[in-house]
């Protein structure tokens, strides 16, 4: 056997042989026998549990000797892929993932082939420029009138990291040497991603250092506890480092007053003398696709977008073009309409100055000579999180920008939140359906379900508005209830991979009195989400409803508690 030309079969020298692309067809071919349906939620396959332990057992040696690279390849599709979501399906309404633009996901594998480090221009070339001009995009769209600096990072999480640790470095410049000496208390939002709490949890900010602002019956963060409780953070004699708020909740895509908060930050700064400013971070990885509507002719409507759908887009645009008042703010491109593999996330800043608060040289004996940065005119490397970041992240981002422009991101939100809103209505004239949500201004449904005993009490519509323990049985009944009957729909058909697949959350939202609202989660993000597939998920639950109530619920004679 002639190992070498295997060798230099598996690491090609030029492109033009067809190496790579002859491969990735034949992966293609493979993963096509997977898939006997074009709207099937996921591939085709057992997965879980037992599947794991029988693939651990099954793989636990390296081969002497590689195998042949076809058979390996169909091997791994065959036993690895299966049961892997598919967002371009319609039917997979499971979260906010997104279907990947095939522009996209084609750069982004050629950056993967040839390697690139976004490190240097060295390790780059003119990749590595995507990343800024990709910052300049989204800047111009958000209507921010300055220079604006941004890197791309492992995700969502990472955005918010990057902001929680410029928050500390604000509120305590020598904090990077000699460790946090001050007392620093980080604001987040009652309906926060738990990565906010991570990032303090791993930063060494400490969880129990975060103050939570209280949410209003709209979900939106209330200014009026937010000023309260950064008053007693500073009277008290402690100092505020970072205020994450709302850019696009993952439940309801709310968007906090940015601008009220900015003010509120202002103001607090100047009655305390403080000499620095807390740095106000904007959690928008979802929020951030309305930018594509900031410069919408409303009245003309180009688009003709019904109405009712008209009113709700201008809203929410409203709401997230005030992000050139916050200091960062952070994008998902991986996240429903932004149709770039996984992970394309950035982080913005506004204010060019902000980054030397990464810095790794400023005020710490850290070097990197092993880069030979002073070669280099570009350096990101200084400031980011990772030291080897892939360089097809920036890539796949502006292939997504320019291969869909203004109007093909404006077209698919349009698309996701009218059928949203049609999904929301016919939902709602079921009698023991709830939509929780239903004023939101996004394109996710979270639905209650009721027992069939109480299809015909009233009390069920108060939920959302429980101010005491007066419906605690009531809530904890229609909670048993609501997992017992996912927990059905979901080893029965949604494991078998049997038309749609929506998800479910524990804690929804939790009540005035501390008890936890879970919900069906319903998160269309694919292209092809449409009239029909919003009635099959509507058929769907009642026929799935109606089964569970009498061959589980009823059978098994659950008692009202």
């Amino acid at each position: 056997m002639n190992y070498k030309k295997e060798i230099e079969e598996l690491f090609p020298v030029l492109n033009n042989k067809n190496s790579f692309q002859k491969y990735l067809e034949y992966c293609e071919k493979i993963l096509g026998q997977k898939i006997k349906e074009p709207f099937q939620a996921r591939i085709k396959g057992d997965y879980g549990k037992k599947e794991y332990q029988r693939l651990i057992g099954k793989y636990n040696n390296i081969p002497l000797k590689g195998n042949n690279f076809k058979k390996l390849i169909k091997e791994i599709i065959q036993e690895f892929f299966s049961g892997i979501p598919r967002w371009r399906s319609p039917r997979l309404v499971h979260n906010v993932g997104s279907p990947v633009n095939i522009i996209s996901s084609s750069i982004y594998s050629l950056a993967l082939d040839e390697n690139i480090y976004n490190i240097n221009e060295g390790l780059a070339g003119n990749a590595l420029i995507t990343e800024q001009i990709v910052v300049n995009l989204l800047s111009h769209l958000a209507k921010i009138r300055k220079q604006c600096v941004g890197f791309f990072t492992f995700g969502g999480t990472a955005t918010n990291f990057y902001a929680t640790n410029i928050g500390i470095k604000k509120a305590d410049p020598l904090s990077g040497s000699r460790g946090i000496a001050k007392k620093l208390k980080a604001i987040i939002t009652e309906d926060s991603h738990f990565s906010h709490l991570v990032c303090a949890y791993w930063l060494g900010l400490g969880t129990d250092n975060v103050i939570v602002i209280n949410a209003d019956n709209d979900r939106r963060s209330n200014l009026k506890d937010a000023e309260l409780k950064m008053k007693k953070i500073f009277d008290s004699g402690s100092l505020v480092s970072s205020i994450i708020i709302n850019g696009g909740t993952t439940y309801d895509h709310t968007i906090d007053n940015i601008k009220g908060f900015v003010k509120l930050r202002d103001k607090l700064v100047r009655k305390y003398r403080l000499n620095y400013k807390p740095h106000l971070h904007v959690d928008s990885v979802i929020g951030w696709s309305w930018l594509f509507f900031n410069n919408y002719d409303w009245k003309k409507n180009i688009l003709k977008i019904d109405k009712k759908i008209l009113i709700i887009i201008r809203k929410q645009t409203k709401r997230i073009s005030q992000l050139k008042y916050a200091d960062s703010w952070g994008v998902d491109f991986h996240k429903g309409i932004g149709g770039c593999p996984i992970p394309c996330s950035l982080i913005i800043f506004n204010n060019l100055d902000d980054i030397n608060y990464l810095s790794k040289k400023k005020g710490s004996a850290i070097k990197m000579a092993q880069l030979a940065e002073e070669f280099y005119s570009l350096s990101p490397v200084n400031f980011t999180l990772e030291t080897s970041r892939p360089g097809g992240a920036p890539l796949a981002a502006f292939a997504s920008l320019y291969s869909l422009g203004i109007e093909g991101f404006q077209k698919r939100l349009i698309n996701l939140i009218s059928n949203t809103h049609m999904l929301k209505n016919k939902l709602k004239k079921q009698k023991d359906f709830f939509v929780c949500n239903n004023e939101s201004l996004g394109f996710v449904t979270m639905l209650r379900l009721y027992p069939p005993d109480l299809n015909n009490d009233s009390k069920r519509f108060s939920e959302l508005k429980m101010q005491d323990n007066k419906m605690k049985n009531f809530v904890n009944y229609t909670n048993k209830y609501m997992k017992a009957f996912f927990e059905w729909d979901f080893n029965t058909r949604i494991m078998k991979n049997k038309g749609v697949e929506y998800s479910y959350s524990g804690e929804y939202i939790k009540l005035k009195n501390n008890e936890e609202l879970p919900a069906i989660k319903i998160y269309p993000v694919s292209p092809y989400f449409s009239k029909k597939i919003v009635d099959e998920i509507v058929s769907t639950l009642i026929n799935q409803k109606r089964k569970f109530d009498e061959r589980v619920w009823k059978k098994n004679n659950y008692q009202k508690e």
